[in-house]
């Protein structure tokens, strides 16, 4: 809450102030009821999210100067106006302006007002999917991918079709509180967290639903507001009767331990792993991915001298799509891919978080280990040991794959 009380002092400096000859002309009722729900504020690079619950709790989010807080149990109270809010130690008073269901003021003792819009819907599960944008501060980028995880994982992927080429493929953090989404830098920001405000069009377009983004951030010593629009590309992908060839890997933001894994011929190991390995490897094994139908994947890949093909039923939720890797065989986990189909159907983006990635690699592992009789894949604790020895191997990964349209 003493963070709380610093962003009071410091967004008191920015809302709307009053002058010393103010008068509010406050019409005293009972607002117990409308209080009660979801409040934001984006004004000058600072954001707070008050959540107010009927118990008599509330919860605050905000950021300020690039700087993450949250107060998950403080109480509020109301009687003729002033509201009163507390937590632990702390208590301040503030007079309460409200228009039910718009916007909402609070007024401290020298007249200032911090004013926060009220919330009708909260978009945390709306954000979640991957989103392209053609607008970007990226440098060097003329796409940028966004796929928000429900974990609070955000991969940032900037690519550049023109060249083929990745420009920059970064895991971080993410929070939404109704349309607030705060989320931390990737770097060269300048501050920790960054604050933007929501707004969700469902089927904005015919190609799918539309995010929009806007931000005020401090450019050349002025706040100016930027507003960005995501789509979200083919929320049900066209799969069916597809075929696609592997084209590029790219692998970023690898830790783990220092220990060698022999898969596939190839030694990779996870402490100095790079672009470079998983491509040379990836461009010897794996040819193609096909989809025979909606609902199965089929992998052609060369496992020494001989091709090997591996189907694999899969369901499909809009950019989201699960390999049930479990119904070939117990010993197998189920793998989560975030897909992108580009709108002309040349390329599919496959994006692998950390978790997907780590029980694609044990299953290849398993399979392999079975093949030279090395494993009984019906003894479960063998089975859990390699498991866990990847996991334990892998602290995290980004791993996303281009496959070309086969013909393309």
């Amino acid at each position: 809450m003493k963070k709380l009380v610093l962003l009071f002092a410091a967004v008191a400096t920015l809302f709307t102030a009053c002058k010393d000859d103010c008068d509010h002309e406050t019409i005293e009722g009972d607002y117990s009821k409308d209080i009660v729900g979801t409040w934001t504020c984006l004004k000058n690079g600072l954001a707070e999210a008050l959540v107010f619950k009927a118990d008599g709790s509330f919860e605050s989010v905000g950021v300020a100067n690039g700087e993450y807080w949250e107060e998950l149990n403080a109480r509020w109270e109301l009687k003729n106006n002033k509201l009163t809010l507390s937590a632990g130690d702390y208590k301040s008073e503030v007079s309460l302006e409200i228009i039910p269901g718009k916007s909402l003021a609070l007024v401290d003792v020298q007249g200032k007002r911090n004013v926060f819009e009220y919330c009708a819907n909260d978009l945390s599960d709306e954000v979640v999917g991957m989103w392209v944008c053609t607008q970007t501060d990226l440098p060097e980028s003329n796409m940028t991918i966004q796929t928000y995880q429900e974990d609070g994982k955000v991969v940032v992927t900037g690519f550049s079709p023109s060249s083929n080429s990745f420009v920059t493929n970064r895991e971080s953090t993410y929070k939404v509180v109704g349309d607030l989404m705060i989320q931390k830098s990737i770097g060269g920001m300048g501050f920790t967290y960054f604050p933007t405000r929501l707004t969700y069009t469902p089927n904005g377009t015919a190609y799918g639903d539309i995010l929009s983004t806007t931000a005020i951030p401090l450019i050349e010593d002025e706040y100016i507001e930027a507003t960005y629009s995501w789509l979200r590309i083919k929320q049900n992908l066209d799969l069916a009767s597809k075929n696609y060839d592997y084209s590029k890997i790219f692998v970023t933001n690898v830790k783990g331990e220092d220990k060698e894994f022999e898969f596939f011929n190839t030694t990779l190991n996870f402490a100095n792993l790079d672009n470079s390995v998983m491509d040379k490897f990836l461009k010897a094994t794996l040819f193609s991915v096909n989809f025979p139908n909606a609902n199965t994947i089929s992998y052609k890949f060369l496992e020494g001298e001989q091709f090997t093909t591996l189907e694999a039923p899969i369901v499909v939720e809009e950019n989201k799509m699960t390999i049930k890797m479990s119904a070939n065989k117990n010993a197998y986990r189920d793998v989560v891919v975030y897909a992108f189909q580009d709108v002309d159907d040349c390329q599919l983006h496959f994006y692998m978080p950390t978790d997907s990635f780590e029980n694609f690699f044990a299953n290849m592992l398993i399979q392999r280990l079975e093949e030279s009789q090395d494993l009984d894949i019906n003894d479960e604790v063998a089975v859990a040991e390699i498991h866990n020895n990847v996991k334990n191997a892998i602290q995290s990964i980004n791993f996303s794959i281009v496959f070309k349209a086969a013909g393309k």
